[in-house]
This record gives C-alpha cells, sequence and structure tokens, in this order.
C-alpha cells in the first residue's frame, strides 16, 4: 500500500480535487495524517501555504508556488525576501494613491484600471492565497484537499477540542465525525463557525436526541487515497527567494509570462491551475465566532451514512486548455516594473 494513515493528533499523477468554503454551510469529514511512498505519516493534518498565483508559462499555463519569505521571529527582520510579494505591495500601493473617493472619477484612469486589474477587484493578475490545507471527504463522498482560511481553521480547533475532552478522536480512522462549516460575510468581515454533523433520533422514554454521525475510513475509501488524497508537505513547488527574483525579473507584468516560469516551475502540480479565493484576512485578526450552527443536512446524504457505523458498534482499526491568452506586445514586456507605470503617468 502506498498511503498509510496515522494518528489524528500528530502523526502517477492524478488531478486531485480542491475545495473551499462557500458562504453558508459546507460539510467535510477531516482526514488524519497520511504517509504516500513509502513515508510514515509525520502527524500533520493541516499545513498552512502561503502560495503565489499570476505567474505563467512562456504558453500561459498558470504555476503556482510557495512564499519564499522567511522573517526572524525575534526581530521582524526579512532574512529571505519574496520579490513577487514585493512586487503586489508596489502595485497596491500605487493603486490606493489613485484610487478616487466613493462616488468620485479616478484622476488617472488608464492607470486605476491597468491596476485594478493587476492587484485589486475579485480576480486580480497577482495574489498571494494563505491558507491552511487538510484531506477531506465532502458529504457527497468525494475525496480531496480543503483550503480553510485562518479563522475557519482556527474554529475548527475548538471544535476538535471540544471532542477531544469526551475522549472522541474526531479525525481516528474508525471513529471520525463530520464538521459542518458555517461562513457568513465577506472579506475582512467574513466569520465562521463549525459544528459537528448529527442526526436526530429517538430514545424510548426520553424522546428525541442528537446523535454524532460516525464515519469510518473503509477499505474502499482507504483504496482511493493514494490518487484522491494529497501528500500535504509537497503541495506546491518551493522556488528559492533568487529564483523566485528571476521569475519576477524576467515576467511581463500585463500577463504573468516568464521565462523563467518554464525552466523553474514547469512540472505537473497538482495545485497548478487552482485559483485564489482573493483578499485573506490578518492572521491576528477578528475573534473566531464561537456560535454553533443547526448543522445535519435534510436527508444526510447517502455518501455520508456509507462510512456510518453507531458510536456503540464495535469497530477493528483500519491498518494502514483552454487557448493560451494573447501574448503582450514587445514594446510593454520590454519595460520594466517602473518604467511601464511611469508611461501610465504614475
Amino acid at each position: 500500500m502506498a498511503v498509510e494513515i496515522g494518528g489524528a493528533d500528530g502523526g502517477g499523477y492524478t488531478r486531485k480535487k480542491n475545495f473551499k468554503l462557500k458562504d453558508g454551510n459546507s460539510t467535510f469529514r477531516i482526514l488524519p495524517s497520511l504517509g504516500f511512498n513509502g513515508k510514515k505519516p509525520n502527524g500533520k493534518w493541516a499545513v498552512f501555504y502561503n502560495v503565489h498565483f499570476g505567474y505563467k508559462t512562456s504558453e500561459g499555463k498558470m504555476r503556482t508556488f510557495q512564499s519564499p519569505l522567511v522573517k526572524n521571529r525575534d526581530t521582524k527582520m526579512v532574512e529571505k525576501p519574496d520579490a513577487a510579494l514585493e512586487r503586489i505591495e508596489k502595485l497596491k500601493a500605487e493603486l490606493k494613491k489613485v484610487t478616487p473617493e466613493k462616488g468620485q472619477p479616478p484622476i488617472n484612469k488608464p492607470l486605476f484600471d491597468k491596476l485594478t486589474a493587476l492587484v485589486g477587484g475579485a480576480k486580480p493578475t497577482y495574489n498571494m492565497d494563505n491558507n491552511h490545507h487538510v484531506n477531506a471527504i465532502n458529504e457527497n463522498g468525494e475525496i480531496g484537499i480543503l483550503k480553510l482560511r485562518h479563522k475557519a481553521k482556527l474554529a475548527l480547533d475548538l471544535e476538535i477540542a471540544k471532542l477531544r475532552a469526551k475522549g472522541i478522536e474526531p479525525l481516528g480512522a474508525d471513529n471520525g465525525r463530520f464538521f459542518v462549516f458555517s461562513r457568513s460575510g465577506n472579506a475582512l468581515e467574513t466569520t465562521f463557525s463549525v459544528s459537528t454533523l448529527t442526526k436526530t433520533i429517538t430514545v424510548p422514554n426520553i424522546g428525541e436526541v442528537q446523535q454524532d454521525i460516525v464515519h469510518v475510513l473503509t477499505p474502499e475509501i482507504i483504496s482511493r487515497l493514494e490518487a484522491e488524497a494529497g501528500d500535504l508537505n509537497d503541495l506546491y513547488q518551493r522556488p528559492t527567494s533568487e529564483e523566485v527574483a528571476r521569475i519576477v525579473a524576467e515576467s511581463d507584468l500585463l500577463t504573468g509570462r516568464s521565462a523563467a516560469v518554464d525552466e523553474i516551475l514547469d512540472r505537473k502540480s497538482q495545485a497548478a491551475d487552482e485559483t485564489p479565493e482573493g483578499e485573506e484576512e490578518p492572521m491576528a485578526s477578528a475573534p473566531v465566532s464561537t456560535a454553533q450552527q443547526a448543522a445535519a443536512p435534510t436527508p444526510t446524504p447517502p455518501a455520508i451514512t456509507q462510512g456510518y457505523v453507531p458510536p456503540s458498534t464495535p469497530t477493528t482499526a483500519v491498518q494502514i486548455q483552454s487557448p493560451p491568452p494573447p501574448v503582450a506586445t514587445a514594446s510593454v514586456s520590454e519595460l520594466s516594473d517602473d518604467e511601464f507605470l511611469k508611461s501610465l503617468g504614475a
């Protein structure tokens, strides 16, 4: 077996499914740590990434990559820079300068429009997406990689802690739980709450009570993990600071195409064609909402109950292309970022 299942509290190319939390309720069973290709599970069931979007091969194919930025925890000084992030910050600073007051027209509309397309709006050319990544099963039984904002991960951690305090391991192979993520608001005002999926049962002499739905990783599910789950430690390519600086320096600002991408990043990556979620909230932002939402969708989808066993039932431990966009004209691609901005009156 190429995949081993590890503990939940510590420990051939197929395109992976990528899940995101939508407005309202989304239901997922979070998988424990997994070991791929002969590696033992390392105990990590969630891994955080700062991922750059926007850079493409010479043929226009997106290639995502992990930010190389490293800061000293004590001094906050940058030890390993990130030229791609520096470009985003510079362009956003220029956009802020030309963004008009509400109801007023921009003073320099050509520059405003270009900068908005590059780093503003809902789907900018350049973006750094910051998320925790976990392997998960959705309510339809599909396996894939779920991206969680930091607020959502904190809310999930709270719910997991509550279950563990009761002696329940909600990520375990033979005693798992589905979680209902409730999302509302947008941008910096987005809030998340997490509850455990339950179903209503009738107990003689008591009446209706809520019972957790228990999920087991069956042999059939385990057989799918190698192809459908992801190695969380190897989801994105990790170029060095020097390589990122070269990618940025050799790229066309308008299209993100860079000859260096062909050489440095042009290999198959299961996350290569993802789309970013937009602006991330600061890592130390508003407190997590702890209000628990009504969880269980009715009726419960068959896929959820496929691995369901009543809590009292003993279980056995699981052994474990589209056409490329037009290339920018040579006169534009030959300009540096500063020269291009000056050409528009920045």
